[in-house]
């Protein structure tokens, strides 16, 4: 089967020009779902390279479900919406209603299981009456029982990530991380959320995941490079992925 390729990028980063062409042309060269992350008050599980790319684009944008919207236009894949519950609790379901009606097709709140442990099944619910899918976000710190329960309601996949801040690395082997929720669930699993280089990709492909989570080296590339640095990394993760089909 298919391995998934799921590519994460700051809605509006680096500039709406370059933001486009990146979900264009990574759409072109492989990417199955894109992940695109609405600036929330505060990213307190992204590491520092996602953070200061949420601080870049509030200071330029002011209407991201216009850029949902356009990014709606370029790619025909999956669009989940990333941001914290934290930041749109209050006004949930407009929230909720804008994004789909501005062609996101789920949202993912990384922080539902780990600040909202006690209520997370009725926002799942909530989800799903606005017709969007929940793609929900498990840790190595959720019990077995949890992610059995949420792999259920997850989709189109369930998303696993190993490390406890995007871009940082801990001495945790990823393999046994993955291992540990693929015999947990039935469900497409998707692993991301602190993936440091390909041999973290192939050791979590190898232990039994479905597809990798992208975005902090896109990031990078993109300060290092520009586009072409970004969509490299795009190719090479597609690469990478299609060795292990």
């Amino acid at each position: 089967m298919k391995k998934l390729l799921v590519s994460y990028m700051t809605i509006g980063y680096p500039n709406e020009e370059d933001y486009l062409n990146f979900i264009k042309k990574a759409d072109e060269l492989g990417t199955d779902v894109f992940e695109l992350g609405y600036p929330p008050d505060f990213a307190k599980y992204d590491g520092p390279l996602i953070r200061k790319s949420y601080l870049k684009v509030k200071s330029t944008f002011k209407n991201f479900l216009e850029l949902i919207s356009k990014s709606r236009k370029v790619t025909e894949k999956k669009i989940i919406v990333l941001t914290y519950l934290e930041s749109v609790q209050n006004s949930l379901d407009e929230f909720l209603e804008n994004v789909r009606s501005y062609g996101a097709d789920g949202v993912l709140f990384p922080d539902l299981l780990i600040d909202f442990p006690e209520g997370y099944s009725g926002y799942i619910k909530q989800i799903y009456e606005k017709r969007l899918e929940p793609v929900i976000f498990v840790s190595p710190f959720v019990p077995d029982r949890v992610i059995s329960q949420v792999s259920a309601l997850s989709r189109p996949f369930l998303y696993y990530g190993i490390r406890p801040t995007t871009g940082i690395v801990t001495p945790v082997g990823v393999g046994p991380l993955v291992k540990r929720v693929r015999n947990l669930i039935d469900n497409r699993l998707i692993v991301g959320f602190g993936l440091k280089g390909d041999d973290d990709i192939k050791e979590a492909l190898s232990a039994g995941a479905d597809g990798v989570a992208v975005g902090t080296a896109y990031i990078e590339a993109f300060e290092a490079v520009g586009l072409k640095g970004a969509l490299d990394v795009v190719k090479k993760v597609r690469n990478i992925l299609d060795e292990f089909e």
